[in-house]
């Protein structure tokens, strides 16, 4: 029996529901998401990533 990819849970799913079950129902189920400031970053940030030419500096490191 197979399993057809929309029956499948998503790892971010599961954490929003176990993190507050109401937050996982409003992202979804009402399909209800917004960005803000910190998901625009942190996606920025995660790109950065997997960049080979960008490098960072932080004072002597």
């Amino acid at each position: 029996m197979g399993f057809k990819e929309e029956d499948y849970l998503q790892l971010s799913g599961l954490q929003h529901f176990v993190f507050c079950r109401r937050q996982w129902a409003l992202i979804h189920i009402e399909g209800q998401w917004a960005e803000n400031y910190r998901t625009v970053d942190g996606h920025l940030m995660h790109e950065r990533v997997h960049d080979q030419e960008f490098r960072e500096s932080r004072g002597t490191v």
